[in-house]
């Protein structure tokens, strides 16, 4: 990083939330602003809190993709008609950004070396640094996924200060200074019942504090580097404290044909218990085309046959071993008597989106005004079935989870898993009440038979079949990628794309080799054209990013990540 970082935001650009040019900046000193113009009540303070959530970006705005469904095209779960270059291997080196950025965290160092001269009551001042804490852990968890080793800023820095030419910090220092971060952001934040609606609260940052554990404690674990049992013993703690004070449940009506998928295609998720925190978007105010891109798959994007094989048959056996299981031959014989949200992620030909054009999606080109669907699994999920929202376009009112209950409950089965805890008990106030909302079978420790196909032949079956339903449940919310890295699972992304069954009776017009590719077993290549090799994803280098060649050339103490 380097000086003109400090010139990106200053108490005036957050409060105006508009932009400012150098000249501005360098014509009115920072101390100068900090002590005429701010810091004077609790009105400054929240306004300068207001810029940090401008980072939950939900589902995107106008007729923007969402980031929460593209989030997944980096991994194995989607397949966009354009391959993600990270997941494929192909990403370059930048010359610049890249996401490199130290906006968040220098406007947070600002903010907590000078709230405290505020004249309100310490209550009110600690709450707000706990917000900005909050945001700081998040922003540098961020980085440490995708980086790797950062330098640990823990103070407002002016253009002269030597950390700007330092070197990247261990990554032991790193997370114990996000997890020492995160837990004062959890001692100052409000209870849930306390707290201002549509602000982070105690329960949001544990929820925070818990992914960000169970991520370091595996990574960790699956790296051979000391100190992952710490993590993942902070994830469960963490995990079990939003579980008991009993704030929130699985939302269920007892419609397990839809109440997953009413999570994803709500207009107002306000009241929905299941909800910790959402983005909302209002007529008039914030309006997000989500709906109308998903049924116009504007985007050209689809699901993997590798994420619709992960999901159980309706006896709550894998495929490999269920009766149930009609088979691949067609996608509609692979669509019956499967978990239910499989059909609510997935679209079933003939139904929802498609209800009127009989067949499933033709893959490698458009159908009726779609867009194209790659491997012939159209995404379901985020659809709204409401003529009224789709004809609003940009202005939609589809509102974003982002922080859901099923999340905790998972982390805390996994972590558990992890450390050898995943007992009956455990498994039945967790990964099973999300199997009773779907109406599916529970867990049962000692039914369970490894699965032959199983992604992860070498970890026991009770923590498989955990990842499997966080796979499932968690589909298509951008935590897919994260979890291979942290799996030390990259090796996935370099099994063959694959879609469904070809079945050319169903598609007279498609031509096998032009419109569409498929392997000797008939099953569609998404990339059989624009990837022929397959993809490379390179686990001695993929799993990071690389640091961008301007910021290299300008401090020569920040070191290249591995491979790159």
């Amino acid at each position: 990083m380097n000086s003109r970082y400090l010139k990106l935001i200053t108490a005036v650009s957050l409060l105006a939330a508009t932009s400012c040019s150098d000249d501005f900046l360098d014509r009115i000193p920072t101390d100068s602003l900090n002590e005429s113009n701010f810091w004077h009540n609790e009105t400054e303070l929240k306004q300068y809190a207001n810029s940090f959530y401008q980072s939950f970006t939900g589902h995107n705005t106008a007729t923007a993709a969402s980031p929460i469904i593209t989030g997944d095209h980096q991994s194995d779960n989607m397949v966009p008609l354009n391959f993600d270059l990270v997941a494929a291997g192909k990403n370059i080196v930048p010359t610049s950004g890249g996401g490199w950025n130290w906006t968040t965290v220098r406007s947070a160092n600002y903010f907590l070396s000078r709230y405290n001269q505020t004249p309100v009551s310490q209550e009110i001042k600690d709450r707000y640094a706990g917000e900005v804490r909050f945001f700081k852990a998040r922003d540098y968890y961020n980085k440490v996924v995708d980086f790797g080793e950062v330098p640990w800023l823990s103070k407002d820095l002016t253009t002269n200060s030597p950390e700007l030419y330092a070197p990247r910090d261990s990554r032991v220092l790193v997370m114990d200074s996000i997890l020492v971060t995160i837990n004062k952001a959890i001692a100052t934040l409000p209870a849930k019942s306390q707290a201002e609606a549509g602000r982070i609260n105690k329960d949001i940052a544990l929820l925070l504090k818990a992914r960000i554990c169970l991520f370091e404690g595996t990574f960790r674990k699956y790296r051979g580097i000391a100190g992952g049992e710490k993590f993942l013993q902070e994830a469960i703690a963490a995990s079990d404290q939003i579980i008991n004070e009993q704030h929130y449940q699985i939302h269920s009506t007892g419609k397990p044909e839809s109440d997953y998928a009413s999570l994803f295609n709500s207009l107002d998720l306000s009241a929905n218990k299941e909800i910790l925190f959402y983005k909302a978007y209002e007529t008039g105010l914030l309006g997000t085309a989500t709906s109308w891109n998903v049924q116009l798959n504007n985007f050209n994007t689809s699901i993997s046959k590798s994420l619709v094989e992960s999901y159980l048959a309706s006896d709550g056996k894998p495929i490999s071993q269920s009766p149930l299981y009609q088979g691949d031959q067609s996608i509609q014989a692979e669509m019956k008597n499967r978990d239910p949200r499989l059909t609510q992620t997935v679209v079933s030909p003939g139904t929802g989106i498609q209800a009127g054009y009989g067949g499933p999606a033709i893959p490698g080109s458009g159908f009726s005004g779609v867009g194209i669907v790659p491997t012939g699994y159209q995404l379901a999920k985020y659809w709204v079935p409401d003529q009224t929202e789709f004809v609003r376009i940009q202005n939609g009112i589809l509102d974003a989870p982002i922080y859901r209950y099923a999340e905790v409950l998972l982390i805390n089965a996994e972590a558990r898993a992890e450390m050898g805890q995943a007992t009956q008990e455990v498994l039945d106030k967790t990964v099973n009440l999300l199997r009773k909302r779907a109406g599916m079978p529970p867990m049962v420790v000692g039914n369970l038979v490894k699965d032959q196909n199983s992604d992860f032949p070498e970890i026991p079956v009770v923590l498989d079949e955990i990842r499997r339903e966080r796979r499932v449940e968690l589909a298509i919310e951008g935590l897919r990628f994260e979890d291979l890295v942290r799996w030390k699972a990259g090796r996935l992304l370099n099994k063959p794309v694959l879609g469904m069954k070809f079945i050319q009776s169903q598609y007279p017009k498609a031509v096998v080799g032009n419109s569409v590719f498929v392997n000797s077993g008939g099953y569609i290549l998404p990339y059989g054209k624009s990837l022929p090799g397959g993809r490379t994803f390179d686990e001695t280098k993929n799993y990071l990013l690389p640091l961008p060649l301007d910021e290299l050339g300008l401090n020569p103490k920040l070191t290249q990540n591995p491979g790159w």
